[in-house]
């Protein structure tokens, strides 16, 4: 039996719990999350739930705390696990939502990665205790993973993958051209290359377009991308989604499904975020050797990587260097520093945590402005 660390029971790792515990697979879950009492009640409810299933998951919930790295180095030395999901930040791009909606839109137009600190700290820390362990389990990092699996990436501890993002959208534009063309779903097939940013553009306020993606879709094996206006294919298949965050049940199928495909040697052939450490999303095929990408004749993977960079810079990120440094571009230092008084123009991955905290704290300043 394989054992599964789970990190962090938030939104998408309690969905994600509730899919393991319906599923006939044969894994043991190690759920780990800062509050224990939290993670418990989350293998309560999947486990009670998956007796209507006649499903008898296997849970051991546990406290975690990531920033005591040799003691989470153990922790992986001990379970041996075949995969690692972490699906911890510490601070949920979600939050800003509840500041008036004038500041709200202000914000959100300076893109999650101006955020970067806080969504990459975690990971990091979870991703040096796995080097540390000197074992090799898949990582599957949720975080922001068009950005932060780079950064990882340039600092030598790069992810397998990361969910959501361009698989969110990819399953998406599948739903979308069987809705319109009445054609089965099965029948239908994508190569999809694109950013966060695409995902965010139609949600979300302030983002602006013309970041550059590459799609082609299939139909029973013809070629018909030139019959769609693919702008508005990325634009509308994005809509589908309900406003808020019920999206985050589409990101944790996304993680089991990659997951399996992993640890069950499946060669499935589907989409990720961060593949091995690069920035955006990619067509990739899953199996026991992780993540390997799959692009057809029109594109090469330099032209993929070089369009998700420029995506990257709709959403915040002028560059990141080869040591892992982070250059933020002008438009979201302005906004964080003139609303909230961040002012950071770049960082080194080993500043991530002091900044983090200092951006939680510039947020908690503000948001004490208007909670009455």
């Amino acid at each position: 039996m394989e054992k599964i660390i789970l990190v962090g029971v938030g939104n998408v790792g309690q969905h994600l719990l509730e899919f393991a515990a319906r599923e006939n697979d044969e894994f043991e879950w190690i759920v780990a999350d800062i509050n224990e009492e939290k993670a418990r009640w989350a293998c309560n409810n999947a486990e009670i739930g998956a007796a209507h299933h006649g499903q008898h998951p296997k849970f051991h919930p546990m406290k975690i705390d990531l920033f005591e790295i040799e003691k989470t180095t153990e922790l992986i030395q001990r379970e041996r696990p075949a995969a690692i999901v972490n699906c911890t930040v510490l601070h949920t791009w979600h939050l800003i939502r509840q500041l008036p909606k004038d500041l709200y839109a202000k914000i959100s137009s300076a893109g999650l990665g101006a955020w970067l600190p806080c969504q990459l700290t975690l990971g990091m820390n979870l991703a040096q205790a796995i080097k540390d362990s000197g074992l090799s389990p898949y990582y599957i990092n949720s975080s922001l993973s068009c950005i932060t699996n780079p950064v990882l990436g340039k600092i030598g501890l790069a992810p397998t993958i990361g969910i959501g993002n361009v698989d969110l959208i990819a399953p998406a534009i599948l739903t979308y051209i069987a809705q319109k063309t009445g054609v089965p779903r099965y029948n239908i097939e994508i190569y999809l290359v694109c950013h966060h940013q695409h995902w965010v553009y139609p949600r979300e306020a302030g983002y602006k377009p013309g970041a550059p993606y590459f799609l082609k879709i299939m139909i029973a094996g013809e070629d018909v991308t030139k019959q769609f206006d693919t702008d508005k294919v990325m634009y509308e298949a994005v809509k589908l989604y309900p406003p808020g965050i019920a999206f985050t049940t589409v990101s944790a199928s996304s993680a089991l499904k990659n997951l399996k495909a992993m640890v069950f040697n499946q060669g499935l052939r589907t989409h990720s975020p961060g593949p091995n450490g690069l920035p955006g999303g990619y067509p990739v095929r899953l199996s026991a050797k992780g993540a390997e990408i799959v692009l057809p004749p029109e594109i090469a993977l330099e032209e993929a990587i070089k369009m998700n960079e420029k995506s990257g810079r709709l959403d915040s990120i002028e560059e990141i260097q080869n040591d892992g440094t982070v250059v933020f571009t002008d438009y979201a230092y302005n906004i964080m520093k003139e609303t909230l008084g961040f002012d950071c123009r770049s960082f080194q991955p080993s500043e991530a945590k002091e900044l983090a905290f200092e951006q939680m704290a510039c947020y908690k300043k503000l948001a004490r402005k208007y909670s009455n």
